[in-house]
């Protein structure tokens, strides 16, 4: 058997074994080149998606910058509402502060002045209170006392000069006057006997218990004038111990209110006479009342001696109860009707 195989006879069919490699060959191709296809759309697919993505990203992120400038925007408008609206609650709130500061002052102030007029009030009262029950005693000085007198002895023409000297229950008056060409000096000393002052009676009891004159001319030599003073002293003593009318006599009654009621012997009435007037004058009471060293003296006194008006009101209450001379001054009694 010849072993030559004749290549013009056909060979024989390929075995099975040979056709499924070429088929899986076939195949391997197929997937090798659908799997190159697949990852080249894969690829496109992942670049396209890239690019979107980065797209997206992009206009995200641009989004999210618009975004946060804007809420930076509003957080910043925001932030200066908030600080405007905080300052003008600030503003309101010390303006409410300051005025409700200016209302409490304003009202602590009326507060305390009410209670201060309060206080002066129950002082006026307590003042008011003692008085219906007791006394007070003023002292009206001598140079006060003068400075009246005077004031009423200006209605004389013929009297130039007054003055008043108190005692211990003693007044002395000395009156410079003139007649033509003649100036003279008459001193008077009287004991003051008894001193009554009711409503319905104000005098004075005095008796006379020395007297003196002293009289000269004018422009006349030192001799003329020795020899008038020497004879009018001498004749003024002896003329008022004649049981007739005296010089003096004669001149004090005719001063308003005074009476003679023996010899030696005379009656004041202080209306008549306007010293009444001058007692009664209210201005030296409430000066006198402020001058007072011992408040304690009358209730009240120390807190109505800040007001002028209130202690006005309560002196122009005032009735002179008695009245006393003393060395320097006339002591003033004074109370307030019950009535």
């Amino acid at each position: 058997m010849n072993d030559d195989v004749n290549p013009d006879i056909p060979s024989e069919p390929i075995s099975q074994p040979s056709k499924t490699r070429s088929a899986l060959d076939h195949s391997m191709r197929n997937a090798v080149r659908s799997a190159r296809e697949l990852a080249e759309r894969a690829s496109s697919a992942a670049r396209d998606v890239a690019g979107a993505a980065s797209e997206t990203a992009r206009e995200i992120a641009g989004l999210a910058n618009e975004t946060a400038k804007s809420v930076t925007e509003m957080a910043s408008e925001t932030a200066r509402s908030a600080i405007q609206i905080a300052s003008e609650g600030a503003q309101v709130v010390a303006q409410l502060a300051e005025d409700g500061a200016k209302v409490a002052a304003q009202i602590a102030g009326d507060t305390a002045k009410a209670a201060s007029q309060i206080a002066k009030e129950v002082a006026l009262q307590m003042a008011q209170a003692y008085l219906r029950k007791s006394t007070l005693t003023l002292a009206l000085p001598e140079s006060l006392l003068n400075k009246q007198v005077r004031q009423i002895a200006k209605r004389n023409p013929s009297v130039d000069h007054v003055a008043v000297y108190c005692g211990d229950d003693r007044l002395t008056v000395a009156v410079d006057g003139h007649q033509n060409r003649l100036v003279y000096t008459v001193e008077l000393e009287f004991d003051v006997l008894e001193c009554k002052i009711s409503r319905d009676e104000q005098y004075l009891r005095v008796r006379q218990v020395d007297e003196s004159l002293d009289a000269q001319f004018r422009q006349t030599n030192l001799v003329a004038n020795w020899a008038t003073r020497q004879i009018a002293r001498g004749s003024f003593f002896m003329a008022n111990r004649l049981p007739t009318r005296s010089p003096i006599n004669q001149m004090l009654e005719d001063l308003p209110g005074f009476r003679r009621e023996g010899p030696r012997l005379w009656r004041i009435d202080l209306q008549k006479s306007d010293l009444i007037e001058l007692l009664n004058n209210r201005a030296w009471m409430v000066d006198k009342l402020l001058s007072l060293s011992d408040l304690s003296v009358l209730p009240g006194l120390t807190t109505l001696k800040d007001s002028r008006d209130l202690l006005m009101q309560l002196v122009n209450q005032f009735e002179i109860r008695d009245l006393r001379v003393r060395p320097g001054r006339l002591e003033v009694l004074v109370g307030i009707n019950a009535g």
